[in-house]
């Protein structure tokens, strides 16, 4: 086979069986005898051959690829949507495609263009924003199927996967409640996205009406979900005449960078201040003291983002659906034992 690429052609012969029992065996897409089967891998890893991935997508109009679009892989909790998506789609033989839209629109649709472009065969997307990332997903959705994840673009006519946010967001006031909480503090990040309007709602329907113009007040902090924010938000804390009873983190983020600040200052958690957050992500079990965090279902969100993929793939008008998995609370030492 010196100079020229092996075929399947070549693997059949090698192997002793037909180039059409070759290439069910080589593609996946019918079972065949064990032994033949046995065969024709041994044959194609010894003469090395390689699928012809652009010919096959020709042939069969599919590439078995994926593309996701996340806003920023330095945020731990989409790294571990990522991976649960990857995950999924590898039982499945498939491949993941990832893009970065370093919470830029500008990039983002882009990022969305360039996947369109590869012939992925779907794509599974956190917006950006809640508004502004809505053209480029309308005009993916009007190529091929698109499923947003976690986060919900306003009016766009795409399927979803997220979680009860509001659930989420009771779960953390109704525990610190139960633990004689009674001056609870918010520390978020500004309604751009789905997530930080939908939490920061919940916490003002479930503490009472702000005080401010904007919809906060002095129980409200909103900023960014980065590690920045964490420091900034807790160095104001600091900053005032008494510490809250407790402290709700829009996301682990910045729950790990309030925890830090607020330990360099010599402030005790959970004995002066209790803290509670959101996304349960391993970076919170491993700070001092140990988070208590609200656990989002990634894995079960990843699945059932990949199968509406295929569902819509097969059924290109069927009625858009929405999965909204329930949150549960993880409780560890930052609210007490």
């Amino acid at each position: 086979m010196m100079g020229r690429k092996v075929t399947v052609r070549d693997v059949a012969a090698a192997a002793g069986v037909s180039t059409a029992t070759a290439s069910r065996v080589l593609t996946h897409s019918t079972s065949v005898n064990p032994e033949m089967a046995r065969r024709v891998l041994k044959a194609s890893s010894e003469l090395g051959y390689t699928a012809n991935v652009f010919a096959r997508a020709l042939r069969t109009q599919r590439t078995d690829t994926v593309g996701m679009v996340v806003p920023s892989i330095s945020n731990a909790y989409f790294i571990a949507a990522v991976e649960a998506v990857e995950r999924e789609l590898a039982d499945s033989g498939r491949s993941l495609i990832l893009c970065d839209a370093r919470e830029s629109v500008e990039t983002e649709a882009q990022r969305i263009e360039l996947l369109v472009q590869r012939m992925v065969d779907g794509l599974i997307v956190v917006p950006v924003t809640a508004f502004d990332s809505v053209p480029a997903i309308e005009a993916a959705a009007r190529q091929g199927p698109v499923v947003l994840f976690d986060r919900w673009a306003d009016a766009a006519s795409t399927d979803y996967v997220g979680s009860d946010n509001a659930d989420g967001l009771r779960l953390c006031v109704d525990h610190l409640r139960a633990r004689g909480c009674r001056s609870i503090v918010y520390v978020g990040a500004k309604p751009r996205t789905s997530t930080a309007y939908e939490r920061h709602k919940a916490f003002r329907e479930l503490m009472g009406p702000a005080d401010g113009a904007d919809g906060t007040d002095g129980s409200t902090l909103l900023g960014e979900f980065s590690i920045e924010w964490g420091v900034d938000a807790a160095r104001q804390l600091l900053g005032r005449d008494e510490l809250p009873d407790a402290i709700v983190c829009g996301a682990d983020i910045i729950a790990v960078a309030l925890l830090g600040t607020l330990r360099e200052a010599g402030v005790a958690v959970p004995e002066q201040v209790k803290v509670v957050s959101y996304d349960d992500l391993l970076l919170g079990q491993l700070t001092v003291p140990r988070l208590t965090s609200v656990r989002q279902p990634i894995d079960a969100m990843a699945a059932e983002a990949v199968r509406l993929l295929d569902e819509r793939a097969g059924r290109p008008d069927a009625p858009v659906h929405k999965s909204i998995f329930r949150p549960t609370l993880m409780v560890r030492d930052s609210t007490g034992r």
